[in-house]
């Protein structure tokens, strides 16, 4: 595909957050930003708003451009979205899922359930573990969804960056098998509860790791 040299200075100044190289809170400078991905201030002008509508960019009037601040209080805010829009996508699913969907959820689902962490493979696990989700979404043919969907993702990225590792071995083996085999019993009902306990989960560890209070969705 073609990039433009906007794509490109979002691109890297994202991957920067996200690797926390560019701290929460830190100011990101439009002089600076064009200088450290080597483009012009105007496609950076344009990365800096698409990042912002991402979530992980937040701008103020006389101060101009930040990293995200991943406060207690914005992570609550971010999960709930999470929680709004995959009981959404997975009571979808219940109801027009293929055979050949399934089976393509459930490679996926095996793969990554079938991973052992190690700070070798996170990064794998992590592209693994949002390909499962955006792919259901994906499956719903609603756009709207699968926006949300990255946003929350990015967000997520945002909090590991800044906060302690998370143990994998703490989860279930077939912890997304588990939601495969939810909606291919086609009970959105217990789909949907099965999906709330799975976000829960990754929501109280987040938010633990961010030292602050949580409340179930």
């Amino acid at each position: 595909m073609f990039e433009t040299a906007a794509d490109s200075a979002y691109e890297t100044i994202m991957e920067k957050i996200l690797n926390g190289e560019l701290k929460p809170g830190e100011k990101l400078s439009k002089r600076k930003m064009a200088m450290m991905t080597g483009v012009s201030v105007i496609p950076v002008i344009e990365a800096l708003n698409r990042l912002e509508n991402d979530g992980i960019v937040e701008s103020k009037a006389q101060w101009g451009s930040y990293v995200t601040i991943p406060s207690p209080e914005r992570v609550n805010d971010i999960y709930a979205l999470r929680i709004a829009v995959e009981c959404q996508i997975i009571r979808i699913l219940c109801f027009r899922i293929t055979k050949e969907q399934e089976a393509k959820l459930r490679d996926i689902a095996g793969r990554l359930d079938g991973m052992n962490y190690s700070e070798d493979n996170e990064r794998k696990i992590q592209e693994l573990h949002y390909l499962f989700h955006s792919t259901m979404a994906e499956f719903t043919g609603y756009k709207t969804l699968m926006d949300s969907l990255k946003k929350v993702d990015l967000f997520n990225h945002l909090c590991r960056a800044v906060a302690s590792r998370r143990r994998y071995s703490d989860v279930p083996g077939d912890w997304h098998m588990q939601l495969v085999d939810a909606i291919a019993s086609r009970d959105p009902d217990d789909a949907e509860k099965r999906i709330r306990s799975h976000i829960n989960d990754s929501y109280e560890a987040v938010i633990k790791e961010m030292k602050g209070e949580y409340q179930r969705f």
